[in-house]
C-alpha cells in the first residue's frame, strides 16, 4: 500500500532551483533513507513533504491527503494541508522543544492544541510515549535538564503523541555528541521494527545500512539513484554515489 507518493516535485528559491523534479513513492512502514551532500536538496526534500515549505510544482500526496503545488491559496486547499500535517511527525535537528514547558507537557502540547483533546487524557498519551523512548523518569524535567539525546527523543515522543502515518526525521543526530547519537537511533529502529513509515535524511551510514529499506542518494536537486542499502552501498552504479560514499569512509576512517 502506497503511504507517500510525489509527483515531479520542484522547489526554487529565487534563481536558485534546488528541487528538480522529484519521483518518489514509498510504500506503508517502509524505511527509506535519504543521503546526499550538503545542498543536495534531502532536506529541502523532507521540508517539502509536509509543507514546511511550499513547493513550487508538483503532487504531494500521503495517505488520503493530496495537494498539488503553486495552486490556488483557498480555504479547502489550505485545509488539505493542515490535514496532511496532522499525519505527519517531523523530528528537526536542533530538538525545538518549548524551553519552559517540561518534557510531559512539550508532549501534551500537540493532542491538547491540534486534536482537541483533554488535559488528563493527553497527560497519560505523554506518560506511556515518555516510557517508550526510555525517559519516564524524566517526565517533570524542563529541556535545560535534559542532554541533547534526551531532548531529541521528547521531540520524537512529542511527533508520536499525534498519532502520525508517516514520521520525518531531518538529521536527527546531527547536533548531538557522538556518545549521545546511538541513544536516539535506538528509538529510531524501534520505531521501524513496529512497522512505522519514515523518512530519515541522515549521515549516519552504519544506521542506514542497518533499518532503512530503500536508500535514495540525491545530488543538485534530483535523485541520482535509489536501491536496497545493500545495492547502494556495496552495488551502486552511479559513479556520483560511489564517489560520494567514498569520500564519507574516508571521513570515518581518517
Amino acid at each position: 500500500m502506497t503511504m507517500i507518493q510525489v509527483e515531479n516535485l520542484k522547489k526554487a528559491f529565487g534563481d536558485n532551483e534546488v528541487l528538480k523534479g522529484i519521483d518518489l513513492t514509498i510504500d506503508k512502514s517502509e524505511v527509506v533513507v535519504i543521503m546526499g551532500p550538503s545542498g543536495s536538496g534531502k532536506s529541502t526534500l523532507l521540508r517539502c513533504l509536509n509543507f514546511l515549505e511550499e513547493p513550487t510544482e508538483g503532487v504531494i500526496q500521503i495517505g488520503e491527503y493530496q495537494v498539488h503545488a503553486g495552486g490556488k491559496i483557498d480555504r479547502q486547499r489550505k485545509k488539505v494541508i493542515r490535514e496532511l500535517r496532522k499525519k505527519t511527525g517531523f523530528v528537526f535537528q536542533s530538538f525545538n522543544l518549548f524551553p519552559h514547558k517540561t518534557a510531559i507537557e512539550n508532549i501534551m502540547e500537540g493532542p491538547i492544541a491540534i486534536h482537541g483533546m483533554k488535559p488528563e487524557e493527553a497527560k497519560k498519551v505523554a506518560e506511556v510515549l515518555l516510557a517508550k523512548v526510555g525517559l519516564g523518569d524524566r517526565s517533570d524535567h524542563f529541556p535545560a535538564q535534559l542532554s541533547g539525546g534526551q531532548q531529541q527523543r521528547v521531540a520524537i515522543a512529542r511527533s508520536l503523541a499525534l498519532n502520525p502515518l508517516v514520521m520525518l526525521f531531518d538529521e536527527p543526530t546531527s547536533a548531538l555528541d557522538p556518545e549521545l547519537v546511538r541513544e536516539v537511533l535506538l528509538v529510531i529502529k524501534s520505531l521501524a521494527e513496529e512497522g512505522m513509515t519514515m523518512v530519515i535524511v541522515t549521515h549516519e551510514m552504519n544506521f542506514a545500512k542497518e533499518v532503512a529499506d530503500r536508500v535514495v542518494f540525491m545530488d543538485e536537486g534530483v535523485i541520482v539513484e535509489q536501491g536496497t542499502s545493500k545495492e547502494i552501498f556495496l552495488h551502486s552504479k552511479e559513479e556520483r554515489t560511489k564517489q560520494f560514499l567514498y569520500q564519507v569512509e574516508a571521513v570515518v576512517t581518517d
